[in-house]
């Protein structure tokens, strides 16, 4: 009902703005269409919007005008009109551009995310540069939904996210997403690996990654329900600390003790770094619970299979006499986790 409402004013908006050429409007339109990783985007741009384009004011672009101002309208066009989905694609082509109707630019672009699409944020500040009523109508397209929405100079960025299809449809999706993050989450593998380089018995390892477990899932839940949040930043920064005690205890105490329950405070900041990806996709409140669940079993899943690669091999080392194993992994951790610490405190 949003979206009627929406496209309503809009067109109330434009009832009453003062009469201008017919042909001049200051708007620009999208067609999302989303395939698995990829999200094919369909972009029209009015170019009497850019300055400069229309070189001798007769309010045609021909394809020579177009030629020598295209990389320029491009380039504008990328900085100020962005897709994420948890995070920025890993890439992103142009298939083919086209000069329509004397002055409108088509624009097709494909980006590829590292993981199925399940939700997508929009940003547009093309009203920086293309004048303060400019706006922009997207439209989203996702397993059969349709989804619009309005991007002005108040409204700078939209969500749109999948909340159709069945319950088990949405648990392997988000299973699938807590196994890919952690796969790819580099500082909670390596505090992870700092955990077990100094483990000395299954035994204490299955308490380790159970107080882990338990805590960052009661901080996933409160933060992705918003309950209790923090600043991401924070968030970040306190990881790599986490890591880097983690890292200095391997090495200054030849025996860690009790080292479960600092793991359970660790983890309980680690589940706010897990919970940035659930709440940037602003989900439906009706599959939060469901999402969160399979997301965090995902995690879970993820954890294992890297504790059951990893810790028969890091056993075998030391018995076979890597003595310098522990102190030689611990160091190492130790200055990537420093470095994550700068980099996320001071220029984050």
């Amino acid at each position: 009902m949003r979206s009627v409402w929406t496209w309503v004013a809009l067109v109330l908006a434009c009832v009453a703005s003062p009469p201008v050429e017919a042909h001049v409007l200051a708007r620009s339109e999208s067609r999302l269409l989303v395939r698995g990783r990829e999200v094919s985007v369909h972009l029209t741009f009015n170019l009497l919007d850019f300055p400069g384009v229309d070189r001798n004011g007769d309010q045609v672009v021909t394809p020579e005008e177009l030629a020598p101002a295209f990389d320029r309208v491009y380039a504008t066009i990328l900085e100020h009109f962005s897709l994420t989905s948890s995070g920025p694609p890993v890439r992103m082509t142009r298939d083919k551009y086209e000069l329509i109707d004397e002055h409108v630019l088509l624009l097709d672009l494909t980006y590829v995310f590292p993981q199925e699409v399940l939700a997508l944020e929009m940003t547009s500040t093309l009203p920086d540069v293309l004048g303060a009523g400019h706006v922009h109508l997207a439209t989203f397209l996702l397993n059969g939904r349709l989804q619009e929405q309005i991007l002005d100079n108040r409204n700078r960025s939209v969500f749109f996210t999948q909340t159709s299809g069945t319950r088990w449809q949405t648990l392997g999706r988000f299973v699938w997403l807590g196994i890919q993050h952690i796969a790819t989450g580099y500082d909670h593998l390596a505090f992870l690996l700092g955990l077990l380089i100094a483990t000395a018995s299954l035994r204490s390892l299955v308490k380790v990654i159970t107080s882990f477990t338990v805590a960052h899932s009661i901080t996933l839940a409160l933060a992705t329900f918003n309950l209790v949040v923090l600043p991401s930043r924070f968030t970040e920064s306190m990881i790599a600390l986490s890591i880097l005690y983690v890292a200095v205890e391997n090495l200054l105490r030849k025996r860690t003790i009790d080292r479960w329950k600092l793991t359970f405070l660790f983890g309980l900041v680690h589940g706010f770094g897990f919970s940035n990806v659930l709440r940037e996709m602003q989900l439906p409140r009706a599959d939060l619970a469901l999402s969160l669940f399979s997301f965090n079993l995902g995690v879970e899943i993820g954890q294992i299979v890297f504790v059951v690669l990893l810790f028969p091999l890091i056993d075998d080392l030391i018995r076979s006499g890597w003595t310098k194993l522990r102190p030689a992994v611990s160091i190492a951790i130790g200055l990537l986790a420093a470095f994550w610490f700068i980099q996320r405190a001071f220029f984050g």
